[in-house]
């Protein structure tokens, strides 16, 4: 049973939203002319895309993935590969760890190998996500998810601007191409929903249109008073059924992903008003102002009333900055 599929778009959105999907470990790769670089496996899935020049993907499998501009290639965790020019050979082979971590959050950082011609340059990272909410939601994955955005639906566009920032890095470039490689990533994952083409169960799971409704409900009235038989009713499931179906499709009780979603609300508000904490916890949907300082100190890291000092000093200390 599936819906529209420009419904579930917007789900799927929130669904990201709720993962807290980031990018970690960026780097941009250039590999010259007639040279290549072996990679470690990365622990979670990695991004790869090619910003320029031409050459190939090759996995630990043997399998060769064709790299041109704007194709973008996402392969699954624990899988070690190879970006190659083109033209190279064995006497120009070198070897990396996996993606490491850089000290500057704001410029693009860049891993050169080799010398002379241009030959590939790969924008590179690793997904990043809340690991508090559930099981690794790119763990299922098995094979790589290809695609190319050199058309109107695409970010070509944006990408030919990043070429040319990346040539000269400047303040802020680092997280804008972050930011792109997560729009790659949400493109891809709609293209997948599309076709019907992937193994990821919690990708069927939203265009499940029994599931897609509760998800609805999750995601556009926490603070409603929701229950598993609640969002059963909803589903049009029994309480089992849904439960059964619903953690199977996304890797955690349906109950657990909503208090996510109640908590990065909670979180909104108490940065953006000045409602009291026991009027933030009535508004998503929490009874109880100690039950709900404890789920956010859980989340967050942090009490409420601390959580609102550091986003208004950090707001501050952000408007500081511009003015300077």
């Amino acid at each position: 049973m599936t819906r529209d599929l420009s419904e579930l778009h917007p789900i799927l959105d929130h669904f990201l939203a709720a993962l807290d999907i980031g990018v970690a470990n960026f780097t941009l790769c250039d590999v010259r002319s007639g040279c290549s670089v072996r990679f470690d496996a990365c622990e979670t899935a990695s991004l790869h895309y090619c910003m320029a020049g031409s050459g190939a993907l090759l996995l630990q499998d043997g399998e060769r993935i064709t790299l041109s501009p704007h194709s973008f290639v996402m392969l699954p965790p624990g899988v070690s590969y190879r970006i190659e020019s083109s033209n190279s050979s064995p006497k120009n082979r070198f070897d990396r760890a996996r993606l490491g971590a850089w000290p500057s959050r704001e410029i693009v950082p860049t891993v050169t190998v080799g010398e002379g011609r241009e030959g590939v340059k790969t924008a590179c990272g690793e997904l990043n996500f809340n690991t508090g909410i559930g099981a690794d939601p790119f763990g299922t994955m098995r094979r790589p998810l290809v695609a190319r955005f050199d058309g109107p639906s695409g970010l070509r566009d944006q990408f030919i601007l990043l070429m040319a920032e990346s040539a000269r890095p400047g303040l802020g470039s680092r997280v804008l191409v972050e930011a792109l490689l997560k729009q790659c990533l949400v493109l891809v994952l709609r293209r997948q929903i599309d076709n019907d083409n992937s193994d990821l169960p919690w990708l069927a799971g939203t265009a499940d249109k029994r599931l897609s409704r509760a998800l609805d409900t999750i995601f556009n009235r926490p603070q409603s008073p929701l229950s598993v038989q609640r969002l059963a009713d909803i589903a049009g499931m029994s309480r089992s059924a849904f439960a059964a179906r619903f953690e199977s499709a996304f890797g955690q009780p349906p109950m657990a992903l909503l208090k996510v979603v109640r908590l990065r609300r909670a979180a909104e508000l108490m940065a953006t008003t000045t409602l009291p904490v026991s009027e933030v916890a009535k508004a998503v949907g929490f009874l109880s102002r100690s039950n709900f300082s404890q789920a956010f100190h859980q989340h967050h890291g942090m009490d409420p009333s601390a959580f609102r000092r550091w986003s208004t000093s950090r707001t501050s200390l952000s408007r500081s900055a511009r003015t300077k």
